[in-house]
């Protein structure tokens, strides 16, 4: 074990000495630039399986179709990241997908923090939340047309993404089906006072370990106000309407339902990332 842990330390030591090494990330059966050494928070040797999304440093390895096998090469996890909050965690759930889910929302300090509220495509938030404000309005609307219902895409890019825009790594902002894969596989509380803090909102629980999130009542913003904060909570997806190209749809914690809504999109919604 010693020799193990020693051997590792060299190798880590030299690799931060060679700041101009090159990295990719295996992506979707290609590979492309990948993150600087800063991300790393985590070592592991052998070969790994499912390599889609994995950093690793080269020039040491191999890739065959979708196996990285690795010699003597750092592996960066999945989900590190840059931009990211002290506190922040990936939750394992047991989902069936496998997807990790963070603890805290997009511009929050801890999991009972609200954090920001975002327009569906916004990546920053903002005073006033209206069509007049909505980014596709102040640019002639190239992405209203670039997301629709009819021919256009209906799930956001990368860099129409809160989550990933804020936290960078591979963080994104849930689909319609992976909220929906939460909502049917877990055990929703209400809880109206969590930890003390005299939030309100849901505690999130795995049917399959003992891990959970907490969903804070944080309310919308539409135009300058500030609606419902600490009755209900609301929750974008990355997912445009089917039927209404203005609207998306989002995850509504009520005080004693939870259910989907979709609404127009220039309003302003938590968001609570995912990673895989």
């Amino acid at each position: 074990m010693k020799k193990l842990i020693l051997s590792m330390a060299m190798v880590l030591s030299s690799l931060f000495a060679m700041s101009q090494m090159n990295q990719i990330t295996w992506l979707n059966g290609r590979a492309v630039l990948g993150q600087p050494i800063e991300q790393i928070d985590s070592v592991k040797y052998g070969t790994m399986d499912g390599a889609d999304q994995l950093v690793l440093w080269l020039p040491r390895s191999v890739v065959v179709h979708d196996t990285v096998i690795v010699h003597d090469t750092i592996i960066i996890s999945t989900c590190d990241i840059i931009h990211t909050p002290e506190g922040l965690e990936m939750v394992d759930l047991g989902l069936p997908s496998g997807l990790k889910w963070a603890n805290m929302n997009v511009g929050a300090s801890s999991p009972e923090d609200y954090g920001d509220y975002f327009a569906w495509g916004e990546t920053k938030p903002k005073a006033v939340y209206d069509w007049s404000t909505y980014f596709d309005t102040n640019n002639g609307g190239s992405t209203f047309i670039k997301y629709k219902n009819n021919g256009g895409k209906t799930t956001l890019d990368l860099e129409d993404d809160a989550a990933y825009m804020n936290w960078g790594g591979n963080w994104r902002m849930p689909t319609y089906a992976e909220f929906d894969e939460l909502r049917t596989n877990c055990t929703w509380t209400r809880k109206e006072n969590y930890n003390n803090t005299g939030v309100s909102g849901y505690i999130v629980s795995s049917k399959i370990n003992s891990n959970f999130i907490f969903l804070p009542a944080s309310g919308y913003h539409s135009e300058s106000s500030l609606s419902h904060v600490g009755s209900i909570g609301y929750y974008r997806s990355s997912s445009l309407s089917e039927s209404y190209s203005t609207n998306a749809y989002y995850l509504m914690l009520g005080q004693s339902v939870v259910a989907w809504l979709c609404h127009y999109r220039c309003d302003g919604c938590s968001i609570r990332p995912v990673c895989k």
